[in-house]
Parts: C-alpha cells; sequence; structure tokens
C-alpha cells in the first residue's frame, strides 16, 4: 500500500517524539548530575571531637542569667559524652521520672544551661517511631544537661507530606510561646529532626555551632557512610537568626525528597557554609518505616528554587493550627497546610 506524503511526514514524527520520549529520563539525569557539579561545590567542614566544645554557641540569654546570678554552676555538657543511646521503656512514668515539664520541656535544676534548643520534628502517622523516638531522646537530652523542649508538628490527612512546611510552622508556633509565657524568650537554636533517626554518641551535642550543622551525617543504612557532600537531611542544627536570615525551608515541596537540597542550597548561596562533626560522633540508626514515593517534580522545584528564595518561606508561610496541646513529652502543634 503506498503511503502519501503527509502520511510518511506523520509517521516519521512519531518516531522523533518516541526517541525524545526514551531519552527524557536519560536527560533528567544528566540535568542533575549538571546542577550538583555546577552549583553544588561542597562548602562542608568536618568538626573533630577536639573542636566541638569551642565551635558549640552558647545561648545569649543563659550567659546574662550566669553574670548576674554569683556563685552559679554552669551545667556540663559533656557530661555523658561517652553514653550511647538506651531507651527508656517506661514511656508512661518517662516525663514524672526525669522530671520533664508538659510540652516536652526540660531543664537542669542544679545549675546553668548553657544552650537553649527547640527540636522540632515533622510528623504523620508513625505512632511506633514517635514512641521509640521520644524513648531514647528524652533520656539522651536530658543528659547532655540542656534547656530543651520537643516540639511535633503533625500533618493532617489530605494533602501529600510537606516536611520542611511542617518545620516553618514549628519554628513559627515555637515563636509565638514567648507571648504566652512557655519561653521568655524564644530558643537561640533550632533543631530540625526527623522521627526515625536516633543519635549513637553522646558527644553528638544537640546545640547549635558557629556553622549550620548537618547532625545526621552517618547513618547506619547507608553503613555510616555520607551518601553526597551536599546532604543536609534527616537532624540540622540552625542558629535562630540563621534561620531567619535564609527565610527557613521552601514551602514548594510536597512529597518525598528535594527540600533538604534546597535548603543546603539557602545557607551556602551566598558563601555560606555547613559542618558537620566526624564520623564517629555523627552516627544515627534509622528506624524501621516504610519508604516514601518520591516526587516527581522535586528536580525541577530543587533547580528552580534559587529564583523564590526570597519569597518561598517564612514570609509566605500559611497554614492553619487544628491543635495545640502541652502533652506530657511533647508539644503537639496539629495542622492544616
Amino acid at each position: 500500500m503506498a503511503w502519501s506524503l503527509s502520511g510518511r511526514r506523520l509517521f516519521c514524527f512519531h518516531g522523533h517524539l518516541r526517541l525524545l520520549v526514551s531519552l527524557l529520563p536519560a536527560a533528567i539525569v544528566v540535568n542533575v548530575l549538571l546542577y550538583v557539579l555546577l552549583f553544588s561545590k561542597s562548602r562542608v567542614v568536618v568538626l573533630q571531637p577536639d573542636d566541638i566544645a569551642e565551635n558549640l554557641v552558647a545561648d545569649a540569654e543563659s550567659l546574662r542569667l550566669l553574670n548576674a546570678t554569683r556563685n552559679a554552676k554552669v551545667c556540663d555538657v559533656f557530661a555523658a559524652a561517652k553514653m550511647t543511646a538506651q531507651a527508656d521503656e517506661a514511656l508512661d512514668s518517662l516525663a514524672e521520672r526525669y522530671g520533664v515539664r508538659p510540652g516536652g520541656a526540660w531543664r537542669p535544676k542544679d545549675c546553668v544551661p548553657l544552650y537553649r534548643i527547640a527540636v522540632i520534628v515533622s510528623y504523620r502517622d508513625r505512632p511506633d517511631n514517635l514512641n521509640d523516638f521520644l524513648a531514647y531522646m528524652h533520656p539522651f537530652l536530658s543528659s547532655q544537661n540542656l534547656d530543651y523542649r520537643i516540639v511535633i508538628v503533625e500533618q493532617v490527612a489530605g494533602r501529600p507530606f510537606n516536611r520542611a512546611k511542617l518545620f516553618n510552622v514549628g519554628f513559627q508556633e515555637i515563636e509565638k510561646l514567648k507571648s504566652s509565657g512557655q519561653f521568655a524568650k524564644p530558643p537561640s537554636c533550632y533543631i530540625f529532626h526527623d522521627v526515625d533517626l536516633i543519635p549513637q554518641d553522646g558527644r553528638n551535642v544537640y546545640a547549635c555551632t558557629k556553622l549550620v550543622r548537618h547532625m545526621s551525617a552517618n547513618i547506619d543504612v547507608f553503613e555510616y557512610k555520607v551518601p553526597y557532600d551536599s546532604i543536609i537531611g534527616g537532624a540540622v542544627a540552625v542558629g535562630r537568626r540563621r534561620f531567619l536570615e535564609a527565610n527557613g525551608f521552601s514551602n514548594t515541596f510536597f512529597g518525598w525528597g528535594g527540600e533538604d537540597d534546597d535548603f543546603y542550597n539557602r545557607i551556602t548561596r551566598d558563601g555560606g557554609r555547613v559542618c558537620r562533626y566526624s564520623a564517629d560522633v555523627s552516627r544515627y540508626v534509622m528506624l524501621s518505616h516504610k519508604k516514601q514515593k518520591p516526587s516527581a517534580d522535586r528536580y525541577y522545584f530543587l533547580v528552580t528554587g534559587k529564583d523564590r528564595y526570597a519569597t518561598d518561606g517564612l514570609n509566605s508561610l500559611k497554614y492553619t493550627v487544628v491543635k495545640f496541646e502541652l502533652l506530657p513529652l511533647y508539644t503537639r502543634i496539629v495542622v492544616d497546610i
């Protein structure tokens, strides 16, 4: 059967279209690799154990209290430096036995803590992980003599999970607590944490350093190796002022992946750097959980993120608080985003 000229052209067009579609995955991979090579040059400083103490940033409010109080004893943050994480199985009585205040807040009674922190956890529908996290983290954090609060920001069902936006919500809501008397002033250090990660070394002090710190650099599921140099996901410690300067996290990344790399770019875009503790200190165990499906558009939002840093973050954050509770072991904030 003879083909018309228009038929041959249509056949060629479809052939070219199939070729382009077949090459699309490779093109995406190439673009991502080029992006990493061109825009994600290493800006990571590794701190050895002997460097930790001099790089920690004490809370200004705590320093003022020390200066105003005669014979005040400074808390030893390295008191449990050699400890490994141990879960306290009796979760129901943990608050009473450790002296945890409503809302998951704790501070030492016999000394002045140098570091005031809020641990913000993005969360939805992982009750077993949450219970394990609380059972490990309260003994761990109290052993470091910190003034701390654990905050669980829970997303209601109905939309894909947005880890970064929940972090922004947690920051904003904790900032508001200063007017309610829960904090005299906001904590100077925020630690943004996944619910499935458990620190293993007591030298991994949960306080902010001079540089933004990627805390969970060496995780058991990755054979305690850093997957790639610019990774900053899992757990990260950020000073309050630095977080405001970065405009927080992006609110754009629904679904799994991309938001942590975007935050790395925000921190380093003007020549900034991040740090990690050495591999023997920054060791974590990842709790078992169901893996999430990666977001299909995460690469697009990552590559275009630089155009949104000034307009996508804390200053564009919109949400509705559904519930705010001071539970025995944590502050629970349920939000519709």
